[in-house]
């Protein structure tokens, strides 16, 4: 007796006769039980959330108390492989990375039937041993979902963790590449335990078990693909005092252009340009004394502008547009204020540089119109450990002086502090004798005593401080209570 293959797989066959027979040296043995069994192995998992259909909505139920949760199954059950979609990680956890690559191919359900240009990318992730472990046919369009084994990685409640930031940077770059769905949620995707007769189930072939990486993954995939590393930013000083003279220039550097910043923002809100007899082509030329003009402020004053012009129509701070002002403004001072000097236009580099910070400027701005919250980004994590390493160490030392109560150093110290506290001591006797002046005479004046808040306004000072001294002086008896 001869059995006959299912439609679908004998449709698949005969398709694969008739198209070349490049699989992108995919494997193509469908996955088995033992296959199947090695996964939900390496998974970990005693249930997972299924799903029968594309109706999500039925893969939860309402619980008593009338909260809704995931409908899970048991991985050893039957009713686990009458499910279609299922999720294989979670926000706390994650033993896969799972990719829907979303170029159409041909029906068939075979690796003959994917697209050409995933074939050939699979065929470079195989040559280079990144290949997938599992990948799932779509039998009717020849689309797939790739699946790669990872070291098991986890998460807080809120699915927030530097492993997880990893997968998704690893799940990105890898499905860019591949020509991912962009709008795949991560959550439910095809299952590989589906053992139903639906026609469009996708058809799952199992292509090995190893077990990688995340990190190793990620920079194997950016070194074949020719993209940047990441490295970790390092200490660029030598010394403390090198950092903390750093960070002091950039803090002044930064007020600087923070007050630029604000003359510009009030500059777009009266929007008084168009009436403006000192503006020149369009640019507010700034001078550094009559017929010298200053040409990088005036450049980054007016890139800053059209940085918050651009916002406000709604249109994309691109380094190009930004850029593009800040040459036009320069070039316009260089030809008003030159005043014998050749145009220096800072290099390429350091105009993007400038582009970032113009943007960074215009997105964090405080104000009404433009919304946001000003952000810091002057120092790197790692020089403001620095910094706190060096407050700690100063802490020390001063400890180590203080050990000996008789040494030049805290004898120097004592007296500093002696004669601060002498002048305090003075200025707050001299405050105590106001506050009994203006009592006594507001008592004399008007038969009653001010209040605290009274005295105060009258000697520029706090109320509690003024209520400090009333306290004093009633206790020693030089007013009445």
């Amino acid at each position: 007796m001869i059995m006959s293959l299912p439609n679908d797989y004998a449709a698949g066959t005969t398709r694969h006769a008739e198209v070349p027979s490049f699989t992108g040296d995919l494997d193509d043995t469908p996955a088995g039980y033992t296959d199947r069994d090695a996964l939900l192995s390496h998974l970990g998992r005693q249930v997972l959330h299924g799903s029968r259909s594309r109706d999500f909505a039925s893969a939860y139920i309402t619980t008593k108390d009338g909260t809704r949760a995931p409908r899970m199954y048991r991985v050893d059950s039957e009713t686990l492989g009458k499910c279609e979609y299922v999720q294989l990680t979670n926000k706390q956890y994650a033993a896969v990375l799972v990719v829907d690559i979303d170029l159409p191919g041909t029906a068939g359900g075979h690796p003959v039937n994917l697209n050409d240009e995933v074939k050939e990318k699979f065929s470079q992730l195989i040559t280079h041993h990144l290949g997938p472990a599992w990948v799932g046919i779509n039998p009717v369009n020849g689309k797939c979902q790739a699946i790669w084994l990872i070291d098991p990685i986890y998460a807080d409640v809120s699915g927030q963790s530097p492993h997880m930031a990893l997968l998704a940077a690893a799940t990105h770059t890898l499905g860019q590449w591949l020509g991912h769905d962009s709008h795949f949620a991560h959550r439910f995707s095809r299952s590989p335990f589906y053992t139903g007769d639906s026609p469009t189930a996708y058809r799952w072939y199992r292509q090995n078990h190893a077990v990688r990486r995340v990190g190793d993954l990620l920079k194997d995939l950016r070194t074949m693909t020719g993209q940047e590393q990441y490295s970790k930013p390092r200490q660029q000083f030598s010394s403390g005092r090198e950092l903390i003279n750093a960070v002091k220039s950039r803090r002044e550097e930064a007020q600087r252009f923070k007050a630029l910043s604000e003359g510009v923002e009030a500059e777009l809100a009266g929007e008084l340009d168009q009436y403006d007899p000192e503006l020149t082509q369009g640019v507010r030329v700034l001078w550094i004394r009559a017929g010298r003009a200053a040409r990088d402020e005036t450049a980054f004053r007016h890139a800053l502008k059209t940085g918050y012009r651009l916002r406000q129509s709604g249109q994309r701070l691109t380094d190009a547009a930004i850029i593009d002002a800040y040459e036009r403004a320069y070039g316009v001072a260089q030809e008003v204020g030159a005043d014998g000097r050749k145009a220096e236009l800072p290099p390429m580099r350091d105009r993007q540089t400038m582009a970032r910070r113009v943007r960074g400027y215009v997105t964090t701005s405080k104000s009404e119109v433009h919304g946001g919250s000003s952000v810091s980004g002057q120092v790197t994590s790692a020089e403001r450990k620095a910094l706190a390493t060096m407050g700690r160490r100063g802490g020390k030392k001063a400890a180590e002086r203080w050990k000996n109560p008789d040494s030049d150093y805290a004898q120097e110290m004592r007296e500093k502090l002696q004669l601060a506290n002498r002048k305090r001591m003075i200025q707050g006797n001299s405050t105590r004798g106001r506050v009994l002046a203006i009592y006594s005479q507001t008592l004399f004046e008007t038969g009653e005593g001010p209040s605290a808040r009274q005295i105060a306004t009258e000697i520029g000072c706090d109320r509690s401080t003024v209520a400090k001294h009333l306290s004093a002086l009633r206790k020693s008896g030089l007013i009445s209570t």
